[in-house]
């Protein structure tokens, strides 16, 4: 019995060692801030790199570039108020300049170049993370109806004619303006609206038309027409989309472009031929 516990007590012995012999640079950490403390004996006082080992404890290091692993910097809130910290999650903030006195000018990283900008102190006490503000604008604009076209065309489907103009209408939806309170607690301004209408006549023929109108306004001055030249029974596939335009911005800054695919209506277009014959 005492040799079974001995083997069992030392088990766990090295298991507490294994894990203690993890390297440092594997550690993940939540959130890295500044803080000041004293020196015990000495009377003066040193800035330390403080952080939170995710899901675990709050360990010190002599400063940012002794913090193991790849850190990325993100914006969040301490007790003060509004501040940015480093973390080992993946932000889409870079760093433009680095003041002396741990301050920061940070960009928001939109399609590979940099954004919106502003200035943040550094943390001084943990911090809690923001919500990044590009990802709160995209799932808006995800989440809104972009509702395809709803097109006339004629001569109705069934009655055109090579040689004859063929003309589509679409209505064009309103511009969607509105304003997003973020998490963040930053308000974000978000813009949505057909930019253009594309008809694919089916005959190897795309032409793009602004939102216009009186362009789309249909037969008999609608600019949006086409002249079919071969017949087709079985109809061509007439497609006709819009071309939608979504973009956002931090409230007073430049505004940011989201892709957002274009929604399409197609229709079956056959297209007779109008043959003349001699009659006595």
């Amino acid at each position: 019995m005492g040799r079974r516990l001995h083997r069992a007590l030392l088990g766990v012995l090295v298991l507490a060692l294994s894990a203690l012999s993890l390297p440092v640079s594997a550690q993940q950490f939540s959130a890295c801030w500044v803080s000041i403390e004293r020196v015990p004996g000495v009377g003066v006082e040193k800035t330390v790199t403080r952080c939170r080992i995710a899901g675990g404890d709050v360990v010190d290091y002599a400063g940012d570039n002794s913090v193991p692993g790849r850190l990325y910097p993100n914006i969040g809130f301490d007790l003060i108020g509004e501040c940015w910290y480093i973390t080992s999650a993946e932000t889409n903030y870079q760093i433009i300049p680095l003041n002396p006195d741990g301050g920061a000018e940070l960009a928001l990283i939109v399609d590979g170049s940099p954004g919106p900008s502003g200035y943040f102190r550094r943390c001084t006490s943990e911090p809690v993370s923001t919500v990044d503000p590009s990802a709160e604008a995209w799932e808006y604009v995800t989440s809104f109806v972009h509702p395809p076209p709803t097109p006339e065309v004629n001569p109705t489907p069934g009655n055109g004619v090579t040689g004859l103009e063929t003309f589509v209408s679409v209505p064009v939806p309103p511009i969607h303006q509105t304003q997003l309170a973020s998490a963040s607690g930053v308000t974000l301004d978000v813009e949505i609206e057909v930019s253009g209408v594309v008809v694919d006549w089916g005959d190897s023929r795309v032409d793009t038309f602004p939102a216009d109108e009186a362009m789309l306004a249909g037969y008999p001055d609608g600019g949006a027409r086409h002249i079919y030249e071969l017949k087709d029974d079985n109809g061509y596939d007439l497609g006709i989309s819009y071309a939608w335009t979504a973009r956002w911005r931090l409230a007073g800054g430049d505004w940011e472009y989201l892709d957002v695919p274009n929604t399409t209506t197609s229709i079956v277009y056959p297209v007779a031929e109008i043959v003349s014959v001699l009659t006595d």
